[in-house]
């Protein structure tokens, strides 16, 4: 699932964060100011795309 959402000025406008919230893992990419989230059933793969999303953003580890 990818939705866009909105964390304000929370986020640089190129970033990646990862959370989890009640067992479901949340990747929130910022490219060029505007944010989306993925969730993912588990941590792994949640890290693994959010790693991807860093490189593809320039940002490395």
């Amino acid at each position: 699932m990818c939705s866009d959402i909105s964390l304000s000025d929370s986020m640089p406008a190129n970033s990646v964060l990862v959370y989890e919230n009640m067992g479901e893992w949340f990747v929130v990419v910022a490219r060029d100011g505007r944010e989306t989230v993925t969730s993912f059933e588990l941590e792994s793969f949640a890290k693994a795309y959010a790693e991807g999303q860093r490189l593809g953003l320039g940002l490395g580890k």
